[in-house]
């Protein structure tokens, strides 16, 4: 046991490690100054800002990818150098702004160590990689910026030709793992070039620049540059300003000429990817301007012609009137677009109120009804979908034409029956949405959504070009969030019609009715006799509750109404909307507790979670 938790620990431990350094560069700053004798004295300030224990900067000195054989000034191995020297590093958390004078500032200096398993904070480890060296340097933070700074010496970088003398160095690497903010390049000649010699170019990224300080200086800047991106520095100047030049390579060819050619054809390129690139983000951005125009303007005639509802001609605050063309479950379906308990309960007080239905108190705590007995007295008059919930009462559930609440509840609830009372409960929904989806209260129409995934298709090829091509124009990347948006949106559209809008805002006011039902004086209310009805509507409202004893007040106020209101009928509503929801529940924690616990031994049980990674498969669909 202790052997598998060591392997699990070893092998999570990389991951937790991975999870807890997060850091990115922010600054990037190297100065490096052009000696006397053609040695690059360069000092590195890299800025990281996060959780980390340190930062690896791999050097190299030299490019086997250079060619000896070639009388190019591009790939040639003369501008190779001989070696890195007098490397000194440093550290310190960054508190202020970076600029070239941080580069002057003091630094703790990290302490040479000869192994990665002696190495503590503040520590640094030297390694040797192909044509070059590695600097490992142990400084770590928490949620803060840490600046590592490298002052090191490159060894006869330059070349001397017959005309000029020439740098040609990259400063960043393809092989540097991260992005880089803010990166900026300063080249100081050791004296002033006063000559049409000095000439300075960059490579890279095109975004970057570079440009003169003075007769003495170049500074290169890029605001952002991508991991894996080189960049390399080249300029040309006087040979005199390199008094020392014994130790560095001499070419004897006169390569100013040659070398504003190769310089003149990288510029043209660089520019036509420029031009390319303007034109890209010139059409990106009108495409965006257009896409936006056109969806907004889009968007609001869906939202005129599919989603906002027709006027009513129904302006009162108060509804008092039944809609009898269909019954009250179908007014569930009506008001939120399904059916819910509500609408069983209401059913079944309805039949009750037809007359179909008989009930009987059974037991009687002295308070409330605890148990009642329903009885079918005949089926006139009723619609097939309350022909399918009478069978699930009196012939699945009870037996004889009778059941009662408990027999009910006991049969959603049974390990055995729990699956009948779901699956006749969810037949006997599907019946009241068949009858709803006839009365034609929504509108049916699929032009938004297949607008919409139009437009979601045309901004996944939009997003894919500006992806491609780097455009940076931030309302480009706006596009296929906000058309994701209007798709949900589209998906979500459910208008009624003129007639179901009408019929809606009349069981709207019937139902702010039936809510102030208490508020009313005796008087204003109607005839009595109708009372037991809008408990009907009450309960399919979910206001059995409120209203119940709103009228149970005005009884009282009237005194003894029995014509009207048996004794059984103060409570009656209530009682069933609880038995019916109790049920429901009931009929899922018994589900649940069906379910087998899933087996990893292969001995069988519950299904396991992550379906789908095995041999075949397929589907089918109806036609």
């Amino acid at each position: 046991m202790k052997k598998l938790i060591y392997f699990l620990f070893l092998l999570f431990l990389p991951l937790s490690v991975k999870a807890l350094v997060n850091y990115n560069i922010t600054d990037y700053y190297i100065k490096a100054d052009i000696l006397n004798n053609g040695d690059l004295k360069v000092s590195e300030l890299i800025v990281l800002d996060g959780t980390f224990h340190g930062y690896i900067r791999d050097i190299t000195y030299k490019n086997d990818r250079l060619s000896s054989n070639t009388n190019s000034f591009i790939d040639n191995d003369i501008y190779n150098a001989k070696g890195i020297t007098d490397m000194k590093i440093s550290a310190k958390i960054i508190e202020d702004e970076v600029s070239f004078d941080t580069l002057n500032e003091a630094f703790k200096p990290l302490e040479r160590v000869y192994f990665d398993a002696d190495a503590l904070n503040g520590d640094y480890v030297e390694s040797s990689i192909q044509n070059g060296k590695s600097y490992k340097m142990y400084y770590e933070a928490n949620e803060q910026s840490v600046g590592y700074l490298l002052n090191y010496t490159i060894k006869s970088p330059v070349v001397i030709h017959n005309d000029v003398a020439e740098l040609y160095w990259t400063f960043i690497g393809d092989g540097f793992e991260d992005k880089i903010n803010n990166l900026q390049i300063k080249v100081n000649l050791p004296s002033s070039d006063d000559s049409s010699k000095f000439l300075i170019w960059a490579h890279g990224d095109i975004t970057g620049n570079i440009d003169k300080i003075n007769n003495s200086s170049l500074l290169a800047t890029m605001k952002s540059l991508d991991k894996n991106s080189p960049v390399d520095i080249r300029m040309t100047f006087e040979p005199n300003i390199i008094t020392n030049q014994e130790a560095l390579t001499k070419t004897n060819e006169n390569a100013l000429e040659k070398i504003l050619q190769v310089e003149t054809k990288r510029a043209e390129i660089a520019n036509e990817q420029r031009i390319f690139a303007q034109k890209i983000y010139n059409i990106v951005k009108i495409v965006t301007i257009l896409f936006f125009t056109f969806l907004i303007f889009w968007w609001i005639y869906v939202y005129i012609r599919f989603d906002r509802e027709y006027k009513s001609d129904f302006t009162n605050e108060y509804n008092r009137e039944f809609i009898n063309r269909y019954n009250v479950e179908v007014v569930d379906y009506l008001m939120n677009g399904n059916v819910s308990a509500n609408a069983m309960s209401a059913s079944i007080l309805n039949l009750i109120y037809k007359k179909n239905i008989a009930v009987t108190p059974i037991s009687d705590d002295g308070k409330k009804k605890n148990n009642y007995q329903f009885k079918l007295i005949n089926k006139e008059g009723v619609s097939d979908t309350e022909e399918v919930l009478l069978d699930f009462l009196f012939e699945s559930v009870g037996k004889d034409n009778v059941f009662t609440s408990k027999d009910l509840e006991r049969y959603a609830k049974n390990s055995k029956t729990y699956g009948s009372f779901q699956s006749k409960y969810s037949n006997w929904v599907n019946c009241v949405l068949k009858d709803g989806e006839k009365c034609q209260f929504f509108e049916r129409n699929g032009l938004p959504v297949v607008s919409s995934i139009f437009i979601l298709l045309i901004a996944i090829l939009i997003s894919f070009i500006v992806y491609y091509y780097q455009v940076d124009f931030i309302f480009a990347f706006l596009i296929a969030p906000i058309s994701i948006i209007f798709l949900i949106y589209a998906l979500l559209l459910k208008k009624r019609t003129k007639s179901g809008n009408e019929d809606y805002v009349r069981w709207k006011a019937f139902k702010k009715f039936l809510k102030d039902f208490g508020n009313f004086d005796i008087k204003e209310l109607p005839e009595i006799a109708l009372w037991e009805r809008y408990l009907v509507y009450a309960t399919v409202f979910g206001l059995a509750k409120e209203v119940q004893a709103a009228m149970n007040t005005k009884i009282a106020e009237y005194g003894a109404l029995p014509e009207y209101f048996p004794n059984y009928n103060l409570y009656l509503a209530s009682h069933i909307e609880r038995t019916i929801f109790s049920s429901i529940e009931g009929a899922n924690v018994a589900q649940a507790r069906a379910s087998r616990m899933s087996s990893g031994s292969g001995s069988g049980g519950g299904f396991s979670s992550g379906a789908g990674f095995g041999g075949g498969g397929g589907g089918g669909h109806g036609f």
